[in-house]
């Protein structure tokens, strides 16, 4: 089942949605260079050529755009809280499913999903918040999160998909200026050129069953635990959040 077992001589073909998104904006110029990418917009996107269009609402639409793909990185979401049954659930419930769903119809092999830090309770962390941990969801976007490793979880059990959640910390540009004031973002950061190299990981790592993981650079200290992302993708952030902006207030 492992999207690269078979295809050592031509590139993957990736189905991304979100690409407008902040992650989004992040992987995609990565992922063009790297595999044959299809990207998913709502409305038209000139200066994309990878683009193609759809909604999350249309499952028959996703279903026939994503045939012949190997991979859905489905990035696209309400990544904020929001008014849970208005916004929430049409894209982070019934999204997830229909796009899960037609990517099982559609044959692809892997889905690599952008969860969130948000389904388990890191902001009063004392200690290292392991994937085994049980779900802590502090807002109904984690809950919506949550929601859509389940259904990973789901469609792994019963179709044979692949399936890996990547928990993402914050992802901040390099010049971002809480970098160097912010304790919270910089315990949670995720640089832009880790992010590409796990979400790479996610994609291309033979074998990897049913996974989550969470997905930071180096930070001064590990509340967010990268075990699973290290044993099971071969993680290693590159990025060093201290090395690289120095300490922070709080930090000798």
């Amino acid at each position: 089942m492992s999207p690269g077992a078979d295809r050592q001589t031509s590139r993957l073909k990736v189905f991304l949605t979100g690409a407008s998104g902040k992650v989004g904006r992040v992987l995609a110029p990565a992922f063009r260079d790297a595999y044959e990418l299809r990207t998913l917009y709502r409305r038209p996107e000139p200066d994309d050529p990878t683009a193609v269009l759809g909604d999350l609402q249309d499952r028959g639409k996703l279903q026939s755009l994503m045939e012949g793909m190997d991979v859905l990185v489905h990035l696209a979401a309400v990544s904020r809280e929001a008014p849970f049954v208005e916004e929430i659930v049409p894209a982070n419930i019934v999204g997830a499913y229909n796009i899960f769903e037609a990517a099982r119809e559609a044959g692809v092999r892997r889905i690599v999903y952008a969860s969130s830090c948000h389904v388990v309770g890191f902001v009063d962390a004392r200690h290292t918040i392991d994937v085994r941990d049980p779900f802590q969801p502090e807002t109904t976007y984690g809950v919506s999160k949550a929601f859509g490793e389940a259904l990973g979880r789901y469609y792994h059990d019963h179709w044979e998909m692949e399936f890996v959640a990547i928990r993402i910390g914050w992802l901040l540009p390099y010049d971002h200026p809480d970098l160097r004031t912010s304790e919270f973002e910089r315990l949670i950061w995720l640089s832009p050129g880790d992010a590409v190299s796990l979400f790479r990981l996610a994609i291309e790592k033979p074998g990897v069953g049913y996974a989550v993981v969470f997905g930071t650079s180096i930070t001064s200290r590990e509340i967010l635990s990268l075990r699973s992302a290290r044993d099971i993708l071969g993680y290693e952030p590159q990025d060093d959040v201290v090395a690289r902006y120095g300490p922070g207030p709080s930090e000798p």
